[in-house]
């Protein structure tokens, strides 16, 4: 089944709207779809697709584009909070099939301008025949443990205060234990034991898919990566600072979810 960069007709297809980080809804939570297409001007449409395997379609508009009337933009966190698991993904996937298109215009090997593959989800490039599909980085996600205290760090570039559970790339060659044990000691100084997966969630911020997983602490001593983490603390679970937003992956960890 193929991607394509046009949509003849909206008619019949569950159409999601995204602004930045942000999806179209309607007052009572549900996607904002196709009837509202001709709210927008051509100028304010960043990117269109349509998934044919699905049958979903997707447009993405520019960051400052106003919501029409009896709608207003959600962030995704809320939305996954609202919806279950298959509708997170379909939404999920039309967002990144939109920061697929709109980020990937060139042949990395020949420099030539790609189009849209007429039978599989990927780009080709009409003059080196290399084909070029939708970018996914793996991550972990961990919320380490000890007794009855939860490690949580807070981002250097967070501006409110929010404490989360431990994240990172996964790089070259690593396994996902491997990644998890070697963030948790570049930004901690700790090591871990017990590592158990938890779950996973597909998070088009770019293009990650966040791996989850408990961990139980081992030893050492907390010492932070300062050009990473403002802060890292034990908190116990009757006194936790402020989480990220329910529908995360990370609340779900925190609030034992899995």
């Amino acid at each position: 089944m193929a991607l394509l960069d046009h949509i003849d007709s909206w008619e019949g297809k569950r159409t999601y709207i995204f602004r930045g980080r942000e999806i179209l809804v309607h007052e009572g939570g549900d996607a904002a779809g196709a009837e509202h297409i001709a709210s927008f001007a051509a100028s304010a449409q960043a990117c269109r697709c349509e998934d044919t395997l699905t049958g979903c379609a997707a447009l993405a508009l520019a960051p400052d584009t106003p919501a029409p009337q009896g709608c207003r933009f959600e962030p995704f966190p809320a939305y996954f909070f609202a919806h279950d698991d298959a509708e997170n993904a379909r939404a999920a996937r039309m967002k990144g099939y939109c920061n697929w298109l709109s980020a990937t215009r060139f042949c990395p090997f020949c420099g030539a301008p790609l189009r849209l593959h007429g039978v599989e989800h990927a780009l080709e490039c009409p003059a080196c025949g290399r084909l070029h599909y939708p970018r996914i980085e793996p991550c972990i996600i961990t919320l380490i443990r000890r007794g009855d205290e939860l490690l949580l760090l807070r981002n250097v570039k967070d501006t409110k205060g929010i404490y989360a559970c431990l994240a990172g790339f996964v790089e070259i060659g690593e396994t996902l234990e491997q990644a998890l044990r070697r963030e948790v000691r570049e930004e901690t100084g700790l090591e871990v034991r017990d590592i158990r997966y938890a779950g996973s969630q597909g998070w088009p911020f770019p293009d990650q898919l966040m791996v989850a997983f408990y961990a139980e602490y081992a030893s050492g001593d907390i010492r932070i990566q300062e050009s990473e983490i403002a802060d890292a603390r034990w908190f116990r679970r009757d006194a936790l600072p402020p989480l990220p937003q329910p529908g995360s992956i990370a609340w779900r960890l925190i609030h034992n979810l899995f």
